[in-house]
Order: structure tokens, then sequence, then C-alpha cells
């Protein structure tokens, strides 16, 4: 049996996007930033595989002029981070990620795309507004105090000073800091927003809607909680190299599977024919729960 690749346009665009992506990795004096990396390129092909069916429908073309200034867009960005010795950071990764829609699908398709590039606007604002909130302590001193009880269940000696948690390991103390990006705030933000943002395009009821959106944001601070004890736990029992790594990324693929099983969880009692399918795309047959 021969296995047939046709190279379709949603393909194509995948590929570009994939490609304007990773590409800085191997540019000298660029690079990437990872943990953004991580995350965007998770949420991306997150969102693209549950959407893949009205992506393909997509009928919006883009215009010579339009595949010129995609291209341009990519260059340019590719040439100052260059000049400026930056890694490719969220401003690059919107820019690109939108430069090559555009280049494929024209400006208008953005109508139906604006999720994902939401999505990175959310963590834009989303770390401007945690590193300007004037205090978080009280936050970081009830979440030190959850998680010190948390491990002195477990049978672990844990005690607390502010928002500093002393796990007595053997001989020596390992001191752990629940500061201000520990408290999740950020993540409960764009996380919280991404589960949102893709069912807000949804043509429902508010009565409908509303439970779903605090679900969503109710579980990207739950999600937190239960990361910030995966870190702990890591620290305790495997070291803290291990720890160090698990603080960086745990947090990222937990709120994705859980943006995805939010997803899934909308999607399921939600109608199903989105107004941004409405833009470009063919919508999908209506759910009978409509």
């Amino acid at each position: 049996m021969r296995f047939k690749f046709e190279l379709t346009k949603p393909r194509a665009y995948l590929l570009a996007m994939a490609l304007v992506f990773l590409i800085p990795i191997a540019i000298p004096m660029m690079g990437v930033d990872w943990p953004f990396l991580f995350t965007v390129g998770l949420v991306l092909i997150a969102w693209i595989s549950i959407k893949w069916g009205s992506i393909k429908a997509v009928q919006n073309k883009s215009r010579w002029w339009e595949m010129i200034l995609g291209g341009t867009i990519i260059l340019a960005d590719y040439a100052e981070n260059i000049y400026a010795h930056s890694f490719l950071g969220l401003i690059d990764m919107l820019a690109v990620f939108a430069a090559t829609t555009i280049a494929f699908y024209g400006i208008k398709s953005m109508k139906f795309f604006w999720v994902p590039a939401m999505y990175i606007v959310v963590l834009l604002v989303g770390y401007q507004i945690e590193y300007n909130i004037p205090s978080t302590i009280n936050l970081q001193i009830w979440m030190a105090n959850l998680m010190a009880s948390m491990m002195q269940v477990l049978g672990v000696n844990a005690s607390v000073s502010g928002f500093n948690v002393a796990l007595q390991t053997g001989s020596t103390p390992l001191l752990l800091s629940v500061e201000g990006p520990c408290t999740g705030l950020q993540g409960v933000l764009a996380f919280g927003m991404l589960s949102s943002m893709a069912i807000l395009d949804i043509k429902t009821r508010w009565s409908r809607l509303l439970p779903i959106l605090v679900i969503g944001f109710l579980g990207a601070f739950l999600i937190n909680i239960v990361r910030l004890f995966a870190v702990f736990l890591t620290f305790e029992y495997i070291g803290v190299g291990a720890g160090t790594a698990m603080h960086v990324y745990l947090g990222y693929t937990l709120f994705i599977l859980w943006v995805v099983a939010f997803w899934m969880l909308a999607f399921k009692y939600l109608p199903s024919a989105p107004i941004g399918n409405r833009m470009g795309g063919v919508p999908p047959p209506k759910s009978p729960l409509a």
C-alpha cells in the first residue's frame, strides 16, 4: 500500500510556520527564547490540531502584495534581531506568525486566526501585569504555607518563614522561595484567557458560556498549585538540578494539557458553529446541543 503525500496549502502553511520559528536557532547572533518557543509552539500545535478541519476549509487567498508584505516582515524581524544580537522573543513570534498567515491567506484571514495571535498578546500583557503589580506578598505567603502543609502531609519536615519554605533533607535544609512569578498570576491570566478565547467566538447564550469561562480560569489556578507542588516534590526527592528543570517546563506542559482538555470539554457541550468559521471558511454541521 503506497502512501501518497500531497503538499496542500494548509500543509505548506504548517511547514512555513515551523520554519519561521525554528530557522533562528541556526542563525548566528540570534537564536530563540526556548521557554517561549516551547509554550507558544505547544499552543499552536494544540489549536491547529483542534481547528484543522476549519483551517482546511479557509478559502481566503493572499494577493501578491500580501505575500511580499509577509515575507518582508519576517526578514525585517530577523535582521533586527541579528543586528541587536537578540533572541526570537514573544513580540517576534507574534510578528512572524501574523506575517506567515498574511503571506498564505491574506490580511482578512486574521479574523479566523485571531485566537493564537491573541494568545501571544495575552502572554505579553500577562508578563507586564505580573512585573508591575505592586505586591503579591499575601498570595506568596499563602502559597508558601499551602506547600509546606502539603509536604508535611507526606512526612517531610517543612517550615515557613514569610514566603520561604525550608525542607529538611537529611542534615542539609533546602530553602525554596515562593516568589512573585511562582504565584502563577501571569500563567492564570495567559492560559485562562487562552482556554476561554477559543470559545468566545461561539454563538451561544452567556448563561451557558459564563460557567465554562469560570471553569477555564479556575482550572488554570488549580493547575498552578499542582505545578508548584510537583516542583517541591522534585526538589525534595530527585534533586536541585531536576527541580530547576521542572520549575521551568512543567508549568507550560500542565497548562497546555489543561487547555486542550478544556477545549475538548467546551466544544463538546457548546454549539459547534463558531462565528470565526464564517470568516472565509465553511462552518461545520450544527451541534444537536445548539
